[in-house]
């Protein structure tokens, strides 16, 4: 009996040092974009924060292509071991929706953690010859299909945004996806594409003249720019209401102990005042979330951009 305990007790101590002693080598973060959006910002920011934390390094690999999907399925397919994460955002609960085959099953992946989000604003290019959303509606009707946005990637945050619009204010737009943030940017202010739904991190080019922001997507004014109007106020529509999120996922499978451990790591970080600092200066607002409710907020994103998706007849190709 005593040989037999003191097995048991080896081996319930060789349990809790592998589990303490995770990570034991450097942990993959896959971003399923191009580099140089805000997603891979905020997958560089967290990655040199776990890196610090973890003494273990942290690598960002961009997966980029179908709606984010190839990054998702390539962590669908990785060892349950916490060593693959994937940082994701609107098109982790749209793409069921936009994909004719998924290459990999939706339940395979678990959320874990949202991080950040921000609502998106309506930017016009200064060519436009409207100041406000009522007179970008009405330029619009009265020139059919004058009006393009910009978007990072058809299924996109930014694209969705714009669908939205458009079905809500009646109006016949050119939607013209790009592939990554900073494309589209640069056409946009190249006046290549004369409107785009962008976080706050696109104001500096309106302060400056570049560019021209019409109201945000949200149901109340932002804090931090109370003289911008609701899309929906400033242009007596319902329910425009957008904002990108960016949060982490991992294999389904992974062991509650680790999902806990990265969770609260991730969570540390987050209330870190020179992260939420850095998160601000990209012009989104810190929200954490742990894996309940971030759970829960990709289920109610799933059904309402489900129901634009369907309406529009969005496919990813």
């Amino acid at each position: 009996m005593h040989r037999i305990v003191t097995t048991l007790c080896i081996a319930l101590l060789g349990q809790t040092a592998s589990a303490a002693a995770f990570p034991e080598k450097p942990v993959q973060i896959v971003v399923p974009y191009s580099p140089g959006g805000l997603t891979d910002n905020i997958a560089r920011l967290y990655a040199e924060r776990l890196a610090a934390r973890w003494k273990q390094p942290v690598v960002v690999e961009n997966k980029p292509g179908a709606g984010a999907s190839l990054g998702a399925a390539y962590v669908s397919r990785a060892a349950a071991d916490g060593y693959t994460l994937l940082i994701g955002s609107v098109g982790m609960v749209t793409n069921p929706y936009m994909l004719k085959s998924m290459p990999y099953a939706p339940n395979a992946l678990a959320p874990l953690s949202r991080v950040a989000l921000a609502p998106n604003v309506l930017y016009v290019h200064p060519s436009v010859p409207a100041k406000t959303v009522g007179e970008l509606i009405a330029y619009a009707r009265a020139n059919p299909g004058k009006i393009s946005f910009a978007s990072s990637g058809v299924g996109s945050s930014p694209h969705l945004a714009a669908e939205l619009f458009a079905n809500r204010a009646n109006i016949d737009v050119l939607q013209v996806p790009y592939k990554g943030t900073g494309a589209a940017i640069a056409d946009f202010l190249g006046g290549q594409v004369n409107a785009y739904f962008d976080t706050m991190q696109s104001m500096g080019y309106a302060d400056a003249g570049k560019i021209r922001a019409l109201g945000v997507a949200s149901s109340q004014r932002l804090a931090e720019r109370p003289d911008l109007p609701t899309v929906n106020e400033a242009g007596g529509l319902k329910d425009v209401i957008s904002s990108s999120w960016f949060g982490f996922y991992l294999p389904a499978a992974t062991p509650e102990n680790v999902r806990k451990q990265i969770a609260d790591d991730l969570k540390a970080i987050s209330d870190e005042p020179e992260t939420r600092k850095k998160v601000n200066a990209m012009g989104l607002v810190p929200g954490y979330q742990d894996a309940e409710a971030f759970g829960q907020f990709n289920r109610e994103e799933g059904e309402r951009w489900g129901g634009v998706i369907k309406s529009q007849g969005i496919t990813v190709q």
